[in-house]
């Protein structure tokens, strides 16, 4: 099977073997034509005017005034008005491609005169949908470091809370400050006093680094002389959760590197304490058996 291959040009264009040069010769045979046709009719018109008839296959006799037909003079032809136009009649019928075709731009223009781009048919993209935001995730990405938070352990496992409260520091419930705010759980460090609170939602997951701050009179667990030092709980009511069998009660608290818990026998007197170095050994707490 075989196929023509059309010509895609735009209106006017000259299709395969076409081209200028072949529409002049075809004006000018055209202007010949028109030039013979004048003179016949001309001729005619003559003969009509004298009586000859042509039709009776006899001898046109000449014309009184035009002599012998034979010896007709083209020069003695009388001139044809409007015959000298022909030349501008030439350029006005043919002229130039873009008179009658044009440019590409005359009749089809650019594609963004039909089609085009946005100003037709607008963006053919469609906008993308937000994804529903997380109120806890927003809650924890909004934390910096340096707050303090209404956040505390109740057991060896279980918060206060599970979203992050921001309070004043001096505000009575202030439990912990935030050290720092990460997207990796190994970047918190988990001692004494210190530990953190994370939240995941899908590839994004925010840490809290928190350190625990002691005001003299608080309480928290313990089991023997380990303590959960990120706890708080009431000291005169409420129940000592499992694995815990006791609670402690704040005596003072030391910005100390010394860990010999010197600084609390004073504050002790002659009562038993007992004494944690925190936060790296920069803190000193020292703490009494409630009874």
């Amino acid at each position: 099977m075989s196929h023509i291959q059309g010509w895609p040009g735009p209106a006017g264009a000259p299709g395969p073997g076409g081209g200028p040069q072949k529409a002049d010769q075809g004006r000018r045979l055209g202007i010949l034509a028109l030039v013979v046709v004048l003179v016949t009719g001309l001729a005619f018109g003559l003969a009509a005017a004298t009586g000859a008839d042509a039709r009776d296959n006899g001898a046109m006799g000449p014309a009184p005034g035009m002599g012998d037909v034979e010896g007709l003079n083209p020069e003695d032809m009388p001139e044809l008005e409007g015959l000298e136009d022909l030349d501008d009649l030439e350029s006005d019928i043919g002229g130039d491609s873009g008179d009658l075709g044009g440019d590409s731009g005359d009749l089809g223009g650019d594609s963004g005169d039909l089609g085009g781009d946005d100003d037709w048919g607008g963006d053919s993209g469609s906008t993308p949908t937000e994804e529903p935001s997380d109120p806890t995730l927003d809650l924890y990405r909004s934390v910096s470091a340096g707050d303090c938070l209404a956040t505390w352990m109740t057991s060896d496992t279980e918060w206060s809370s599970s979203t992050p409260e921001v309070v004043d520091c001096s505000a009575d419930n202030a439990g912990v400050w935030v050290s720092a705010t990460t997207g990796s759980l190994s970047d918190c460090p988990t001692d004494a006093g210190r530990s953190y609170i994370y939240y995941t939602a899908g590839a994004e997951t925010v840490a809290l680094c928190l350190t625990r701050q002691f005001e003299i009179g608080q309480c928290f667990l313990g089991s023997g002389t380990n303590a959960n030092l990120m706890s708080w709980v009431d000291c005169e009511s409420g129940s000592v959760p499992s694995p815990y069998d006791r609670k402690f009660n704040v005596l003072a608290v030391y910005a100390t590197s010394n860990n010999t818990g010197d600084e609390c026998a004073a504050d002790a007197g002659n009562r038993e304490y007992y004494y944690w170095s925190m936060d790296g050994n920069s803190t000193l707490l020292c703490a009494l058996e409630m009874n």
